[in-house]
């Protein structure tokens, strides 16, 4: 994918706009996302003429609204400085009502009652929208600091999702007041900028009304594409490959909308070569863009080629060693390798930069996991949710820890606060049917791994575990059934192999082997024999390359061969052939 030089110099104006508009609304995050965007694209040759003031740090083009948010300069700029500061009751005290009679916002008194939460209709216009989005935004913030430091401790006896955040009640109601008469009274409210849409989402999302966040997301983005926290909170929101179908068909063809789809398929896992060819697109685009590097790492992540991944995430750090956002994914391929020496030097250098950032806690907390330390790795997990009680992951690498300190319990429920933050971490759910099974429960253990092995349907791991758990329950021909699937994601190639592909011959292998058992199990020696025979077959070509071959996998085809080879002897005896 190319563009023409208008068209990158339209995208670079349109980019630096962006970046204002977030950061007047302290949109930090998405901020930064566009700047680091901007920065992506490559350097313009032809000379350019130099912008107006007005057009670098006003983007407003409504007449109205750029009367307004000039008259309240002073305000605004005071409020501003005040969530800068991390006061966000003070910031929204700038532009909301509060009583004569006590210093406290009417809402936050009796947050369901609606009348506590209204702003009057001539607050609401005397002030700009942009004025209005920080106001209630801070007032979002606010209700969400409240609900932390009311939650208290990780797992602690409040910690059980019965504390809300108090604000979203009086934000939705005074949402819905503006909305309804800037519907009745078009001209008095002026064309709307979609962040007052991305807000109502926002909130409608933290409120659980999936569905109708979604459609005012939807909206958001359809009258300002700029806005990636907009983008990420839709890409939260969808559940699977059908439904970003569905989402997609209401979206206008943007460069924006191709950033989303890319980065939606890479979080469901839909992952393909076309995926992995349209972030090379888009990398032709922004040659520069960290962002789009570790879109592709987690793409080859995924698709469990960690060796590619692990390549691609040094080369990040080597291009920018400050650049800490994608670390925890980078340490969860180190570990996974077992490459300790290399996850240490990480673990430095994300503590020389910044060590209280949750994915430097992460990356510390797999290095001790690595090292048998689990003690050290679970307070650095905890670590990293007392800095950001939302950071999915953590809760994910804290329930493994806690599973192999045998606390069953404390697993389950760090297991489960993952999976209601990030309902696409098939890592979560694997480890719930783990825990399940520990406490011997099976049904909930098939449970969850059928949850997993919808997020990844290729994956052998999962549907061997379900195959597993099923032959546990003594439910053989559905255990049969699952084995095959595992079969065909490990599909048999002669020829020449790498090691990586030797290593998942190897596994492919066990599985073959299992389902002979299985069916020999049953009473199906027929059955039995033949997938013994291709077993065998297999472990003989395999062996001929076994200097290549990684140890673990080794070991599968050494212990292996013998047995299949005694069993068959076995058999034949039995059976006089």
């Amino acid at each position: 994918m190319s563009l023409l030089p208008a068209d990158v110099s339209e995208l670079r104006s349109l980019l630096r706009q962006a970046v204002i508009s977030c950061s007047e609304r302290c949109q930090y995050q998405s901020t930064k996302w566009a700047a680091e965007l901007l920065d992506a694209l490559p350097d313009d040759d032809l000379d350019t003429e130099l912008t107006s003031c007005t057009e670098n740090f006003s983007p407003q083009t409504d007449p109205v609204e750029l009367r307004l948010e000039q008259n309240e300069l002073p305000e605004y700029l005071m409020a501003k400085a005040f969530f800068d500061c991390h006061e966000p009751q003070r910031c929204a005290a700038v532009f909301l009502p509060r009583t004569s009679s006590e210093n406290r916002f009417p809402m936050r008194k009796n947050p369901n009652n609606a009348t506590h939460g209204k702003v009057p209709t001539s607050k609401c216009k005397a002030i700009s929208q942009r004025a209005l989005f920080l106001a209630w935004y801070a007032l979002l913030m606010a209700g969400e600091k409240e609900k932390v430091e009311e939650l208290n401790q990780i797992l602690g006896p409040a910690d059980t999702g019965a504390i809300v955040n108090k604000q979203l009640a009086p934000l939705r109601h005074m949402l819905d007041t503006w909305f309804n008469e800037a519907q009745q009274n078009p001209p008095k409210h002026g064309p709307s900028q979609g962040w007052l849409e991305y807000l109502y989402g926002l909130v409608l999302a933290k409120d659980k009304n999936y569905d109708l966040a979604i459609s005012w997301l939807l909206k958001s983005v359809s009258l300002y594409p700029w806005n990636w926290g907009a983008w990420q909170e839709l890409t939260s929101l969808v559940r699977d490959g059908e439904h970003l179908n569905l989402v997609q068909s209401q979206l206008k063809p943007t460069i924006m909308a191709f950033i989303f789809s890319v980065h939606c398929r890479q979080e469901l896992h839909l992952l393909s070569a076309s995926l992995v060819s349209e972030v090379s697109q888009l990398q032709s685009i922004f040659p520069r863009s960290l962002f789009l590097g570790g879109q592709r790492a987690l793409v080859f992540y995924r698709m469990k080629d960690l060796h590619e991944a692990s390549s691609l995430f040094s080369k990040m750090l080597g291009c920018d060693p400050r650049h800490l956002d994608f670390l925890d994914h980078y340490s969860n391929v180190l570990y996974t390798l077992g490459f300790r020496e290399r996850l240490a030097f990480v673990a430095q250098l994300a503590s020389t930069i910044d060590r209280y950032r949750p994915e430097t806690c992460c990356v510390i907390g797999n290095y001790y996991s690595l090292s048998s330390r689990h003690e050290d790795a679970i307070i650095h997990f905890r670590r990293a949710l007392i800095l950001d009680r939302n950071f999915s992951s953590a809760w994910t690498l804290l329930g493994h820890e806690y599973l192999k300190l045998q606390n069953t319990h404390a697993a389950i429920d760090s297991y489960r606060h993952a999976v209601d933050l990030n309902n696409k971490d098939y890592r979560a759910f694997v480890g719930l049917g783990q825990a399940y099974e520990v406490l011997e429960t099976p049904t909930f253990s098939l449970y969850y791994y059928r949850r997993a092995v919808a997020l990844r349907p290729g994956d052998m791991d999962l549907w061997q575990m379900i195959a597993t758990c099923l032959t546990g329950m003594s439910r053989i021909p559905q255990a049969i059934d699952a084995l095959k699937k595992a079969i065909v994601c490990t599909p048999y190639h002669t020829g020449n192999h790498s090691g990586d592909d030797l290593d998942t011959i190897c596994r492919r292998i066990e599985l073959l082997f299992q389902l002979a058992n299985i069916y020999e199990e049953s009473q199906n020696r027929q059955e039995a024999i033949r997938y013994l025979e291709i077993c065998l077959e297999e472990s003989i070509a395999v062996q001929r390359n076994v200097d290549i071959i990684d140890e673990t996998p080794k070991r599968i085809v050494t212990s292996i061969l013998p047995r299949a080879r005694l069993l068959l002897a076995q058999w034949a005896t039995a059976d006089s052939d």
